[in-house]
């Protein structure tokens, strides 16, 4: 995968084409996470809405991209399916197979 992120950082000339593709990169990440932790856990997007105390909407457009969820943001979810958000800082092109690990902080991310 790594090589792949660096085929795609060298097509990324510029660094703010470079930050906003990272920031998606990231954003996809923790979204995938989520979604396979509403999938393990038996929830839908109505179940996590409701224990956030938002709209179905909402969620669903967090789920698909179409708004960036502060890193608060990000705490309230995975804290509502008991988890915690690891944030993960690593030199330029080595990006960890599981950047965020949200399981309630028994593993990290690696």
């Amino acid at each position: 995968m790594n090589d792949i992120l660096d085929q795609l950082d060298e097509l990324i000339a510029d660094e703010a084409s470079q930050v906003e593709y990272k920031h998606e990169l990231a954003i996809s990440a923790f979204t995938n996470e989520i979604a396979r932790l509403m999938t393990a856990q038996g929830l839908s997007q109505s179940d996590l809405a409701r224990r956030l105390g938002v709209s179905r909407a909402h969620v669903s457009q967090l789920l698909q991209h179409r708004s960036s969820p502060t890193l608060r943001t990000m705490v309230q979810i995975a804290n509502a399916l008991g988890c915690d958000v690891v944030p993960n800082v690593a030199p330029c092109g080595s990006w960890p197979a599981r950047p965020f690990v949200a399981d309630g902080g028994k593993t990290v991310a690696g």
